[in-house]
């Protein structure tokens, strides 16, 4: 448990790092990494949990900050609710992340060895 605990943390904080210079795709970058570097016995879940607590809170914090209403224009434009699209985005990017992690812990895995 204690793995996972910081497989999530340090995934989430790359993934906020590397967003700050790159396009939004790198938090899979992030994740990826996380799933090599720091395999847990919940790879997918850890990346999962990470990229969608930073993108939960990224979109509440632009959410709650903009004088525009960002989240109420764009809801509207995809005929949704803003909660909706929230838990939209959050999910999208929960995916992406889980998916990276997942695939990060598998770049090293033994193969089994095959009869023939």
């Amino acid at each position: 448990m204690k793995k996972f605990v910081i497989q999530v943390v340090v995934i989430a904080l790359l993934a906020y790092m590397l967003e700050l210079f790159l396009p939004w795709w790198s938090v899979a970058i992030a994740a990826v990494f996380g799933g090599l570097f720091l395999r847990s016995d919940a790879n997918f879940w850890a990346g999962f949990c990470g990229i969608g607590a930073l993108w939960f809170s990224a979109a509440v914090i632009i959410d709650l900050t903009s004088s525009g209403n960002l989240a109420e224009k764009v809801a509207a434009i995809m005929h949704i609710n803003e909660t909706l699209l929230i838990i939209v985005t959050t999910l999208i990017g929960a995916l992406v992340g889980g998916m990276a992690s997942y695939t990060g812990s598998l770049v090293t895995r033994k193969k089994a060895p095959t009869s023939g």
